[in-house]
């Protein structure tokens, strides 16, 4: 058995003794911390950093239920003292209440940001999901209509994406009362994806309609053109929370 980084690594490569280690370490740490002063909302950095050491390296252990268990543990007492309950209360239901993402799915998420941006295998599809916090209020939910027949707007933007030969790029194009207003075109990052591309192109189109402040009463409508059937999808599916989707229903 070795101590690298951190990490203790035994001769089987199962962690289980690395995962003994991290929750006995962070349960102490926890139990000072209520005798020192209240928990207030949110893990300490340094019981975060115990935990979360090497996350990418040992996430397979997971999966087995004994190692699973003791790291829900740890959570659960960290969540009763948050909100005071029960020692009864189920793991699952502590997390409504305090807020605080379960333990494994907080892993997992870091495990995989750290594969898809510093890892062997990346992924061009990977694009990072907004915080729960962060998330748009279900009640506020976007409603898309599609353009209507004959019936007159009077900003029309035209969005696009591309990749090709590794290159990535999204360019727009707004027309003001069928005149060409401006035109952008964006150079992206060469690992992402066309869906990105197009993404992009949206999210800059309906920044740049800010501008049109001039535009008062029915003048100010618009329509956004765009041929990605999938980012449409993205946007109308309401579990779907990636930055960039997230952006556009913002904007």
């Amino acid at each position: 058995m070795i101590k690298y980084l951190g990490i203790t690594i035994d001769r089987r490569f199962n962690f289980n003794q690395h995962i003994d280690k991290i929750t006995g370490k962070s349960i102490k740490i926890v139990h000072a911390l209520s005798k020192s002063a209240k928990i207030n909302w949110g893990l300490r950095h340094d019981v975060l950093r115990i935990i979360y050491n090497g996350a990418p390296v040992w996430i397979e252990c997971l999966k087995k239920k004994q190692n699973a268990i003791k790291f829900k543990g740890v959570q659960r007492l960290i969540n009763i003292k948050i909100a005071r309950a029960y020692h009864t209360t189920s793991h699952e239901a502590l997390c409504v209440p305090t807020g605080m993402t379960p333990i494994l799915i907080e892993l997992e998420s870091q495990a995989t940001i750290y594969y898809n941006t510093r890892g062997n295998e990346k992924s061009e599809q990977y694009d990072a999901p907004k915080h729960y916090s962060q998330w748009n209020h279900p009640a506020d939910a976007l409603e898309m209509n599609e353009k209507r027949e004959g019936r007159e707007y009077t900003v029309e933007v035209y969005t696009d994406g591309s990749k090709r030969s590794g290159r990535v790029r999204s360019g727009i194009a707004i027309f003001e009362n069928n005149h060409l207003s401006l035109q952008l075109m964006y150079r992206v990052a060469d690992e992402c994806s066309n869906n990105q591309a197009e993404q992009l192109a949206i999210v800059k189109a309906l920044e740049k309609l800010r501008d049109f402040r001039h535009l008062q009463g029915l003048q100010r409508t618009a329509a956004v053109h765009t041929d990605s059937k999938i980012t449409l999808d993205a946007i109308a599916n309401p579990r779907n929370h990636q930055h960039l989707v997230e952006q556009i229903r913002e904007e």
